[in-house]
């Protein structure tokens, strides 16, 4: 987080309650405020009564329980730091709880969302089923809820998405906030004081990495609560390591994980390769780092021939060499963006499920889990699977399954806090 941190006047001393979040640039002439708004637009409200409905209709009520407030969605856009240090816009959503008998003050709760491949996906969409769960489980228990869509999607002016990469995470998350509180000032909207991390999957992953620059960054005045991070891939370059036991086939999603992930850190780092065949076969390396995120979805990756299904097909032998050599540029990337050996401050709740094929639940939960301890943190741990419906399918289990029983336990988790 360095790089993000240098050069910048870090005067948070008021917490959330103050709703005076403000991170200054003190750089060039023509920098903007971090967590500034750029634009700031209501979408829709939802009653109660129509929130229960939406539930009901996906199956999730008896999950997130009767709604007790109505939510009202926004839309805001605001400046954040890339990886290379400038400024740029990124849109995210806000959800506000209010109406009757559902009086403030709200907790605010930061949510990062799973893997996305089609860029001009928003979480500010009423019809998007994740921003649906998230007004169920939290918004409309009272919770306000701040969810960035990441630099590089919808409304980002940034050019490529940095996936899985810890600081810009960490950065545009903490910067969403920033951009959410100034607006619920401007709505009058009262806050607790308590501040909640979560996120799933590659959210996982960022909700750990935001908590871990907040709590070594006491200057920015914001402090976590508790955090419920869900099947993300802390351990990554455990998890890549353990990855290739998998070959020829790979792990779940792993042929679209690997070149997004590979495609970022090139551009920031600019140490993987030489050339995209030097990670990857033909015909697939042309136009592999510039592939991800784009118009196309998740399967239409796969039957248009833009990335094989197994990851055998897509791996170079000097790939698999690269994952598991210490000194190669890949896998000082995967080391700087592994997010073992830190104690936390703040309680943490890890949720998951043990069947995982996506993200492996022994590689990254349970070991992060270990990590924790061993530091003296306070850490929780949740395996969901035995509440996964029986017969469930592998490649809906990640997907589908886990998601709400995870943010089930983690919601459930921050009433107590």
């Amino acid at each position: 987080m360095a790089k993000f941190l240098a050069g910048q006047r870090l005067r948070l001393t008021l917490p959330l309650t103050a709703i005076a979040l403000v991170l200054s640039a003190c750089g060039n002439d023509d920098e903007v405020n971090r967590g500034s708004i750029v634009t700031d637009t209501a979408i829709t409200t939802l009653t109660k009564s129509q929130i229960d409905a939406a539930m009901t209709a996906a199956g999730a009520s008896v999950l997130t329980g009767a709604a007790k407030c109505d939510v009202t969605l926004r839309e805001v856009v605001y400046n954040t730091a890339g990886p290379d240090g400038k400024m740029y816009q990124v849109s995210s959503a806000v959800l506000v709880p209010g109406g009757t008998g559902c009086a403030g003050p709200y907790s605010v709760v930061s949510y990062n969302r799973g893997t996305e491949v089609v860029k001009a996906r928003t979480m500010a969409s009423a019809t998007d089923p994740e921003t649906g769960l998230l007004m169920g489980m939290l918004a409309a228990q009272g919770y306000v809820v701040v969810a960035t869509d990441y630099l590089g999607f919808a409304k980002s002016n940034h050019e490529y998405h940095p996936y899985l990469h810890a600081e810009s995470q960490a950065s545009t998350t903490i910067d969403a906030v920033i951009a959410a509180n100034a607006v619920l000032s401007k709505l009058g909207v009262g806050t607790s004081g308590k501040y909640f991390l979560t996120g799933y999957s590659q959210g996982g992953h960022a909700s750990m990495a935001t908590q871990k620059v907040l709590e070594a960054s006491p200057a920015l005045g914001v402090k976590v609560t508790a955090a419920g991070h869900m099947s993300g891939p802390y351990n990554l370059s455990g998890a890549f390591v353990a990855g290739l036991s998998f070959l020829p086939s790979g792990t779940g999603g792993s042929t679209v994980f690997t070149p997004y992930l590979t495609g970022g850190y090139q551009k920031i780092y600019r140490n993987l390769y030489s050339a995209t065949t030097d990670l990857y076969k033909a015909p697939y390396a042309t136009g592999i780092e510039n592939l991800l995120p784009g118009t196309l979805s998740f399967n239409q990756l796969f039957t248009t021939g833009k990335l094989p299904v197994a990851l055998g097909d897509l791996l170079t032998p000097k790939a698999i060499g690269d994952v598991s050599d210490t000194n190669s540029g890949l896998r000082k990337a995967l080391d700087a963006n592994t997010l073992l050996g830190w104690k936390p401050a703040a309680p943490v709740l890890l949720c998951g499920g043990s069947k995982d094929p996506v993200v492996l639940f022994a590689v990254n939960t349970t070991v992060s889990a270990q990590s924790i301890t061993s530091l003296g943190g306070t850490v929780s741990v949740v395996d969901v699977d035995p509440f996964v419906p029986a017969g469930t399918p592998l490649d809906s289990y990640h997907g589908t399954a886990v998601p709400p029983l995870c943010l089930k336990s983690v919601r459930d988790f921050f009433n107590t806090k």
